[in-house]
């Protein structure tokens, strides 16, 4: 069912599970707060210790009233955090900082434990529970009160780095990273290669303004199948899409032209493409490189004058595009990969883009500091001898040289083009 799948894709967006576990953990609470009034039918009367009802009073309140002013802490420091990636490195990283995983475990369980406390409060004034069932909310009190100890330490530990420099730049490094290991390891995501020049077949036009932020590969090998098509896609994640771009080429093997109609089928095969106002990382490994890129811009801007954050960035640039090549299962040429659905063709990713992107708009901002000049020679020749992919490496190369370029043009001391030159011809020829 495509709203089915549309509505899961939503959901795992970092702003979507933000909310999603705090309201899960919520309905677990108030669950986990009323079962105590149905655990007399399988503990016999008797059996277990009986608890004053001021006793689980006075720790109920407690937790009620500490938790709500920790989870209104919790927030305002989540907002703050927010705003620091966006103003200190970018603001395309402000989603990944939203998807930090302590984050948002503490503040499901500070939410979660005031919700628990409040209703088990409310049931425990209108006596709904018994000795037993006033024995196992005491257990289930001091259950909760282990875990607020556990996250708390937890989210000490947490506080300790979240919307730091270094941390947001890791939060980004390791996105662009698990993209292009996806890439390598399936560049079509299981489609067949697209025919060269344009296909034949009847264009499907996207409606509307936006990014392609997820492709639905699966989606449109079944549409295929039960139509007796051949679907050509002619977009990847990452492209911005407007009325009149083409997203897809139908063939239909039925002379007829039989089943569904060419209305049904656009919209079934626009459906594939879920689309946003935003680009995502998951799919569209560029997307993780521009991000890296734009950290080390605003490093070099002459407000911050930062360069040692800029060596970074390239740094991990060149890890990204590195080592992601040598995980299992990769596959640099595209034409090693084992089409799964084999009635669905696809565009490659230009991967010389990969290298443009990341290191150019770097090398433009960084051409008259000597440090980035030499820094970008010796990266572009790691990348150059170290990438199994034929055209990143030879991107590596053609960007090395239009970066000696720019360094030539922008370094103001004869000696320090020199020394440049001296390092491009050293590592380049």
């Amino acid at each position: 069912m495509p709203w089915l799948r549309r509505f899961w894709f939503r959901l795992r967006e970092p702003r979507n599970r933000l909310w999603v576990r705090p309201a899960v953990a919520s309905i677990g609470a108030v669950l986990l707060a009323l079962a105590a009034a149905v655990a007399p039918r399988w503990i016999a009367a008797g059996s277990v210790p009986d608890i004053e009802r001021d006793t689980l009073d006075g720790l109920l309140t407690v937790v009620a009233s500490s938790m709500l002013a920790v989870t209104t802490f919790s927030l305002s420091i989540m907002v703050s955090a927010f705003a620091s990636a966006s103003s200190s490195v970018t603001p395309r990283a402000t989603e990944l900082v939203m998807d930090d995983e302590g984050t948002r475990s503490a503040i499901a369980m500070f939410l979660s434990a005031f919700i628990y406390a409040v209703v088990a409060l409310v049931a425990l004034g209108m006596r709904i529970y018994d000795s037993t069932g006033r024995f196992v909310l005491f257990l289930g009190t001091v259950t909760v009160l282990v875990l607020l100890l556990l996250t708390l330490i937890e989210w000490v530990r947490t506080l300790a780095s979240l919307g730091r420099l270094s941390n947001t730049l890791d939060k980004i490094e390791n996105a662009a990273s698990g993209a292009l290991r996806h890439h390598w390891r399936g560049a079509l995501m299981g489609a067949q290669p697209a025919p060269p020049g344009t296909p034949p077949g009847r264009p499907v036009y996207a409606d509307h303004v936006a990014y392609v932020r997820h492709l639905g590969v699966a989606a449109l090998q079944a549409l295929a199948e039960d139509q007796r098509l051949i679907v050509h896609v002619r977009v990847r994640p990452g492209v911005l899409i407007g009325p009149g771009t083409e997203l897809a080429r139908l063939v239909s093997e039925d002379a007829e032209d039989a089943g569904a109609t060419h209305e049904e089928l656009d919209r079934r095969v626009r459906d594939a493409f879920y689309t946003g106002a935003a680009r995502n990382f998951e799919q569209d490994p560029r997307f993780g490189l521009i991000v890296l890129s734009e950290s080390a811009q605003r490093a070099l801007s002459p407000a911050v004058n930062d360069p040692g954050t800029a060596i970074d960035v390239m740094n991990r640039l060149t890890r990204a595009l590195i080592e992601t090549q040598q995980v299992a299962g990769a596959r640099p040429e595209p034409d090693a990969e084992a089409p799964r659905h084999a009635r669905v063709t696809l565009v490659p990713l230009d991967e010389a883009a990969l290298v443009f992107d990341g290191f150019d708009p770097i090398a433009r901002d960084g051409a008259g500091t000597l440090e980035i000049a030499l820094r970008m020679q010796r990266l572009l020749a790691m990348v150059a001898g170290g990438s199994r992919s034929g055209r990143v490496a030879a991107a590596a190369r053609e960007m090395a040289a239009r970066a000696w370029t720019r360094a030539e043009r922008a370094l103001p001391v004869p000696a320090e083009v020199d020394a440049v030159r001296t390092e491009h011809q050293r590592l380049f020829g």
